[in-house]
C-alpha cells in the first residue's frame, strides 16, 4: 500500500539548480538554495542525501522540517536527519514506516567506515566509552505520524553527566556488557513534533562523549522491499546553533546531493 499526498508539488519551481555547480561554486548555491528541496522522484535526482558545505563543525542544536509526501507500507522507510559527532560516533532521527509500523527513532554507532561495516563491526565493550543508546522503548517508540503533516525534527545538546559502572546494553537487544569505570558524556536529546503543535511530542536521549556536532545531514533511508518504490519527503533547510552561541539561530545556505 502507497500513501501518497501530492501537495509537495508546489515547491518544485524552487528545485531546479544542479547539485554538481552546488558543488563547484558554493557561492552560487548558497544564493539559489531554496527554503524546501525534495528527496524523491519530485526532486528530478536519484540520490537520497543532502549535505550542506559551509556549515561548522561546533554545532550543537540542529533542527528542519519534513512533509513525508510517499512512504511504503513493507520495509523501510526513514526520513532522518543524522549528526556525525568528531569521536567517529554519529546517531540518526526521524519519523520511521517500518513493515506498517508508524514509530520514531534515535539511535547511533561507532564510525567503522560507514553503511553496513559500522553494523557488523559493532564492537559494545568499546563502543560504550563514546556512546550510549537509549533502551529500545524510548529508543524506537510508536509514534502516528502522518504523510503530508509537516513535522518538525530537532537534535540538541543536553547536560553534561557521569555514567556510573554498570552493566549496560551499548544498542537495541544487544548483549549485557559490563563497563569498569565511570563514563563523562553529554546528552544529546532528539525531539520529534508537529509543526502545527497538534499531536504528540517525542523525546528521546542517547549518551555521546563528544561535546558537539562535527556535520549533518538530511536523507530519506529504505529498505527490505520499500526501495524503489517512490519513497520521498520535501525538507526545509536545516538551521543550527554553534558552540558558545546557543542561542543564535543560523541556516544552512548551501545545499550537495549525494
Amino acid at each position: 500500500m502507497k500513501f501518497q499526498v501530492s501537495g509537495t508539488v508546489f515547491f518544485a519551481a524552487a528545485l531546479c539548480f544542479g547539485a554538481a555547480h552546488a558543488a563547484t561554486d558554493p557561492q552560487a548555491a548558497a544564493a539559489a538554495a531554496p527554503e524546501h528541496f525534495a528527496i524523491g522522484p519530485e526532486a528530478g535526482d536519484p540520490h537520497s542525501h543532502a549535505a550542506f558545505p559551509g556549515t561548522p563543525n561546533d554545532i550543537v542544536r540542529v533542527s528542519a522540517r519534513v512533509r513525508v509526501s510517499s512512504a511504503i507500507d513493507q520495509g523501510l522507510n526513514f526520513f532522518a536527519i543524522q549528526v556525525n559527532f568528531p569521536n567517529k560516533t554519529w546517531a540518526h532521527g526521524g519519523p520511521q514506516l517500518v513493515g506498517g509500523k508508524y514509530q520514531m527513532n534515535w539511535g547511533g554507532l561507532v564510525n567503522r567506515g560507514g553503511g553496513s561495516a559500522d553494523y557488523r563491526e559493532e564492537d559494545p565493550a568499546a563502543d560504550l566509552q563514546l556512546m550510549q543508546n537509549a533502551p529500545d522503548a524510548e529508543r524506537s517508540h510508536p509514534y502516528a505520524w502522518a504523510a503530508g503533516k509537516e513535522y518538525v525534527l530537532s537534535i540538541e545538546r543536553g547536560r553534561q553527566l557521569t555514567l556510573p559502572p554498570g552493566a549496560y546494553v551499548f544498542i537495541g537487544k544487544g548483549p549485557q556488557v559490563a563497563v569498569p569505570n565511570a563514563r563523562t558524556m553529554w546528552e544529546w536529546i532528539f525531539t520529534l513534533k508537529p509543526a502545527d503543535g497538534q499531536g504528540p511530542v517525542q523525546v528521546s536521549t542517547l549518551y555521546d562523549a563528544a561535546d558537539r556536532i562535527a556535520s549533518f545531514y538530511i536523507w530519506n533511508e529504505c529498505g527490505y522491499g520499500s526501495c524503489g518504490k517512490g519513497q520521498s519527503a520535501t525538507w526545509s533547510m536545516p538551521v543550527y546553533a554553534r558552540l558558545g552561541e546557543p542561542g543564535t539561530e543560523l541556516h544552512a545556505r548551501a545545499l550537495k546531493r549525494f
